[in-house]
C-alpha cells in the first residue's frame, strides 16, 4: 500500500507542470490515498500538518494489514535540511517541537504509542527494525518534496529509534544526532549500578541515599501518610498493594533524581520535617501516577520493549532488604502481562558493532554528565565522523544549550558540514 502510494506522488511530481512547484505540501499530499492531512497553525514554521499515513504492522509481510502512524510535518524551505525526528512514544506538545533552526521537521509518533496503535495489539511487531521500517516509508514518501539533506535526531528511547533507523538505512540519512541516548550492552547493563556505587559516595550521592534510608527505616509511619496521599488523589494500583508502590518509588528514588537533575538542598531536612513533607518530596521525585493502573497501561509498550531488545535497569536490594515486604521488585512487571519477556539480545549486539564500526559515519552523542544513563553511553575508538559531547553537571534533560559555548560552536559546525547548511543555535 504505502509503495503504491509513494509511486503516486512521484507521478504527480513529475507530470505536474513547473508552478506545481509552488503547490503547498498540503495541496501535494491530500490526495494520495492512504494519508489524512490537516493544517495547524504553528508560528514555527511556514506549513504546519498533522497527518496520518497507512503503515503495515508487518513490513516483511505483504499481506499485512495496515495501521496508522501519525507525524507532523512542518515546512520552513523545501530546500533546507529535514530534521526526521522519531519520538521514542506518544507525540507529546507538538505545537512547540525540538529542531535545529531553519530546518524543516518531520516528527514522528512511535508505533504502538499515542494515536499510532493498532486495532490488534501483537506484541511481535513491536521491534525496533520494524520502527526503523517505519521512518524508512516515510523518507521514502517526502524525499522527492523535500530536497535538502536529512538529519535524524531522537531523545533517550527516541535516540535509540534514530539510531536503529541509521544501521538498518546507513546511507539514507546524512547526520544523527542521539540525545542522552543509553546503548545498553545486556538487559540489565552492570555499568549503571557501578554508577551508583560511585555517586553514593559523592556528597550529593550521601544526601540522597541517607534520605531513601530514612524513607526505608520510618516507612511504617509514612505508609500512613502515603495512604492519605492516595485517597487524596484518587489513584488506583490495581493489583498493587499501597505498600508495594511505595517500596517501588523509594527504589526508583536515586535514579530519577539523578536523571531529572534534581537539587539536594531541597531535600527536607529529615530532623525536622513531617510526614506529609516526606511524602511531597518522594512523590516530586518519582510521580506515582506513574504507578497508577490506568497510567501503566500506556508504559506497556516502552517496557515490552525494554524487556524485549532495548534493555532496562534493575534495583540493588542489598542496602534496603530488611525493610522490604517482598523477595524482588523487577521492573518487567510494567510489561504486557500477555507478552513475553524473553530477552533477545540480538539488537543490541548489531547496535554496539555497528557503533564500533570504523566505517560508521555521521553521528553525535550528547550526554548529561550526572545522567545514570551516561554510564551506558556509546563506546567507540577514534573516529572524526562519530563524535560525543558531554554536558558538564547535566542530566537527561542535556541538549546542545547546555554544552559549552566551545562544544556548541563544533556541534554546528560539523552538523553545517554534514547538512550542507549553516546550522546555528
Amino acid at each position: 500500500m504505502m509503495k503504491k502510494n509513494i509511486s503516486i506522488l512521484f507521478a504527480i511530481l513529475f507530470f505536474c507542470h513547473e508552478g506545481c512547484s509552488q503547490q503547498s505540501i498540503y495541496e501535494q499530499l491530500k490526495n494520495i490515498n492512504g494519508i489524512s492531512i490537516t493544517k495547524k497553525d504553528n508560528l514555527h514554521f511556514k506549513e504546519y500538518y498533522e497527518i496520518f499515513i497507512d503503515q503495515p504492522i508487518d513490513h516483511f509481510n505483504p499481506q499485512s494489514k495496515l495501521f496508522k502512524q501519525r507525524i507532523c510535518v512542518g515546512i520552513t524551505n523545501l530546500n533546507a535540511p529535514t530534521v526526521l525526528e522519531t519520538e521514542g512514544y506518544a507525540i507529546g506538545n507538538a505545537l512547540t517541537p525540538f529542531t535545529l533552526k531553519g530546518c524543516n521537521l518531520i516528527l514522528v509518533e512511535h508505533r504502538y504509542f499515542g494515536k499510532s496503535i493498532p486495532d490488534s495489539l501483537d506484541w511481535n511487531f513491536l521491534t525496533v527494525k520494524q520502527a526503523a521500517y517505519d521512518y524508512h516509508e516515510i523518507k521514502e514518501l517526502f524525499v522527492k518534496i523535500l530536497k535538502g539533506k536529512w538529519l535524524t535526531t531522537g531523545i533517550s528511547k527516541g535516540g535509540q529509534a534514530a539510531l536503529a533507523y541509521k544501521m538498518y538505512f546507513p546511507d539514507e540519512v546524512n547526520a544523527t544526532l542521539a540525545y542522552v541516548t543509553p546503548i545498553k550492552k545486556s538487559v540489565n547493563d552492570p555499568r549503571i549500578g557501578k554508577f551508583f556505587n560511585t555517586v553514593s559516595k559523592t556528597e550529593n550521592g550521601k544526601k540522597v541515599f541517607a534520605f531513601q534510608q530514612f524513607a526505608f527505616r520510618n516507612k511504617k509511619l509514612l505508609l500512613k501518610e502515603f495512604d492519605k496521599y492516595v485517597a487524596d488523589k484518587g489513584f488506583t494500583f490495581g493489583a498493587m498493594q499501597n505498600e508495594t508502590v511505595f517500596e517501588y518509588l523509594l527504589l526508583e528514588y536515586p535514579f530519577a533524581f539523578f536523571q531529572n537533575a534534581f537539587n539536594t538542598k531541597l531535600i527536607p531536612d529529615t530532623a525536622t520535617s513531617s510526614p506529609d513533607k516526606i511524602i511531597e518530596e518522594i512523590a516530586e521525585v518519582v510521580p506515582v501516577r506513574f504507578y497508577t493502573e490506568a497510567f501503566r497501561q500506556k508504559l506497556e509498550p516502552s517496557f515490552y520493549m525494554f524487556y524485549h531488545e532495548l534493555g532496562y535497569y534493575e534495583y540493588d536490594l542489598t542496602s534496603v532488604k530488611q525493610w522490604l515486604s517482598k523477595e524482588n521488585y523487577p521492573n518487567n512487571i510494567f510489561a504486557p502481562k500477555n507478552s513475553s519477556n524473553d530477552f533477545d539480545p540480538a539488537y543490541l549486539t548489531s547496535l554496539n558493532k555497528f557503533i564500533s564500526n570504523h566505517t560508521t559515519k555521521g553521528i553525535i552523542f550528547i550526554y548529561g554528565e550526572n545522567d545514570p544513563y551516561t554510564s551506558t553511553k556509546a563506546v567507540f575508538e577514534k573516529n572524526d565522523s562519530l563524535q560525543m559531547y558531554i554536558a558538564k553537571g547535566g542530566s537527561h534533560k542535556s541538549r546542545i544549550k547546555d554544552l559549552s559555548p566551545a562544544q556548541q560552536q563544533k556541534v554546528y559546525k560539523q552538523l553545517s558540514a554534514w547538512l550542507k547548511w549553516k546550522i546555528t543555535g
